[in-house]
């Protein structure tokens, strides 16, 4: 491919100023070394006044078609190149699959791109010119949750006084056809850090699809998570009305059952918060509370593996603000994910502490050496991703933070959270 049929754009061009300085100082030294050169030859060799003036006069006009065809060389040689630069950046704009609208500093569409114009079903003569109360009025954009945006919020008005790049998700309905879930991305084009915006490039990514499939997905994971509930609990209520009647042999079955009945419960919940989460309707009740008996009480399930010994270590006063069952999914989370990455026979311990103004609740086991390794493959087959996205989730809610510490072969995971200073004060 030949290197000069693209312009670089790694490096800076040389400024207007000096390509226009150079250009002046090699004209007029090459004029000026013209005009003395041939004087002084001219002068050497001609005593006749009249011829003198002659060839003068001749000199003169080979002077100008030089200049001119010099001239005439430099011109087309930039115009050439900057001809080839826009035919390149109007090529690569119009090639672009996302609809991308120029606005300039009137603030109203000066070029859109064929995909916008597909994307919109209106006609590039319609929009050229079109101002953000029209555009509004014309496609009705709005937010997901169906209010209307006004139009001094569009992205790409308000990247001209805010900076950039701006991005949010809108649903717009272009007449004559469906409504549109878009991703639009909006930054102002400022040849100087600081100045005022010349122009401003948006960007629409027709994103409906993917949102459907989204929404079909979060609705199929509550759908499936309700649906679970019910048999789940049943199950559960009867094997362990059969715990008095069942034999000693049967006993380890029974608590089995018991214990996979509460992992898929705890499944149900984690599939709930992720899709309320993703959805932006998952809400916390917080309350005053002390977490030590909720620490107790989780240490004292039979629902962790009896594969492993469980310890508790809780210290001082552990007032919070929390919901109570979100925060006993976390610790539950925690406890699930350190029994599968741990060995079996290994010892768990559940701790509380206080830690200035936060209280921590941390997990401590015995890493396996290739516990990374079997966190990778367990993410593809099990729920150990799923719960530590919930549990973080959560945290976060909670204004805390979820974390690991390494200390030799042993892994902590640190749950941290706002102490309550005033709760059960």
């Amino acid at each position: 491919m030949d290197p000069t049929a693209l312009p670089d754009l790694t490096h800076r061009a040389y400024s207007a100023h000096r390509i226009a300085a150079t250009v002046s100082a090699v004209f007029a030294t090459a004029g000026l070394a013209w005009v003395f050169l041939t004087d002084v030859i001219l002068y050497q060799l001609i005593r006749d006044r009249v011829l003198i003036a002659r060839v003068e006069t001749a000199k003169g006009w080979i002077f100008i078609t030089l200049a001119t065809l010099l001239l005439y060389a430099v011109t087309f040689r930039s115009s050439a190149r900057l001809d080839r630069v826009r035919r390149l950046t109007t090529a690569a704009v119009e090639s672009i699959g996302d609809g991308v609208l120029l606005l300039g500093h009137n603030r109203a569409v000066a070029y859109a791109n064929p995909a916008a114009v597909r994307l919109l079903h209106c006609p590039r003569e319609e929009l050229i010119g079109m101002g953000a109360p029209e555009f509004s009025r014309r496609f009705r954009v709005s937010y997901p949750n169906g209010a209307l945006v006004p139009p001094e919020q569009f992205a790409s008005q308000r990247v001209y006084d805010e900076g950039g790049p701006l991005r949010y998700k809108a649903v717009m309905h272009p007449p004559g056809g469906d409504a549109l879930v878009i991703s639009v991305t909006a930054a102002g084009v400022r040849l100087q850090v600081g100045e005022p915006a010349t122009w401003v490039v948006s960007v629409m990514h027709d994103i409906t699809a993917a949102d459907r499939l989204e929404r079909m997905r979060d609705q199929f994971f509550a759908a499936a998570a309700h649906s679970l509930k019910t048999p789940v609990a049943i199950i559960k209520a009867d094997v362990q009305a059969l715990f008095p009647a069942v034999t000693p042999e049967d006993t380890r079955v029974a608590a089995s059952i018991a214990r996979q009945c509460d992992r898929i419960d705890r499944m149900v919940q984690n599939l709930l918060v992720l899709s309320r989460a993703h959805a932006e309707t998952l809400q916390l009740h917080p309350s005053a509370m002390e977490l030590r008996p909720l620490i107790e009480r989780i240490s004292g399930e039979s629902t962790w593996s009896h594969r492993h010994d469980l310890h508790t270590e809780v210290t001082g006063r552990l007032p919070v603000r929390g919901d109570p069952e979100r925060l006993a999914l976390a610790i539950r989370n925690l406890l699930y994910e350190a029994c599968r990455l741990s060995p079996a026979d290994s010892r768990l311990t559940l701790m509380a502490r206080p830690e200035g103004d936060r209280v921590a609740v941390g997990v401590r086991y015995q890493a396996l050496p290739w516990h990374d390794d079997v966190g990778e493959t367990y993410g593809e087959y099990d729920d150990i991703g799923i719960g530590r996205t919930v549990a973080q989730t959560i945290a976060e809610g909670h204004g805390g933070s979820l974390t690991n510490e390494d200390a030799g072969p042993e892994r902590t995971s640190w749950l941290r959270l706002p102490s309550d200073a005033g709760a059960h004060a």
